[in-house]
């Protein structure tokens, strides 16, 4: 978890028009067996998210879109194409005005209480075909669904 940094991606303070300094984040690495898989990641809020927090959003790293563009800037869902990089996508679940003077080390228990899930999972070289994963590493299968992903935020 980083706080009070922007994530290190290439253009994302320039297309972000945030208070760096009271962000904070969390990397996911997504590993695949294989090259050419997409898919998406979609963080959400449940039951146990504090009320009144500030925008969340996911972010992969080598976006073909610049980042933050729409509005709001902050995105729930996020697309990922493992392309040319060995099966491996980085993701950051972005926390906006974490570091307030009432939280000045941040709010590192709200990651814990946001669902994360991969799903559309597909091989982009073989025409997006649908991929099936098998048992993950991390998290597992999400109960509504055998082809995507839950993940547990630290």
């Amino acid at each position: 978890m980083q706080t009070g940094l922007v994530p290190p991606m290439p253009g994302w303070s320039e297309h972000c028009r945030v208070d760096f300094p009271a962000l904070q984040y969390v990397p996911i690495t997504l590993q695949a067996g294989r090259d050419e898989l997409a898919g998406h990641l979609t963080v959400s809020t449940t039951a146990d998210t504090p009320a009144g927090l500030a925008p969340t959003g996911v972010f992969f790293d080598g976006s073909a879109e610049p980042y933050c563009q729409d509005d709001p800037p902050f995105g729930l869902t996020d697309t990922f194409w493992s392309h040319g990089n060995g099966g491996r996508a980085t993701a950051y679940v972005v926390l906006q005005d974490a570091v307030t003077p009432a939280t000045p080390q941040g709010r590192a228990e709200v990651f814990s209480t946001l669902d994360v899930r991969i799903d559309h999972l597909r091989l982009h070289s073989e025409g997006d075909l649908p991929y099936t994963p098998g048992t993950p590493t991390v998290g597992a299968l999400c109960a509504d669904d055998a082809d995507a992903i839950c993940v547990p935020l630290p």
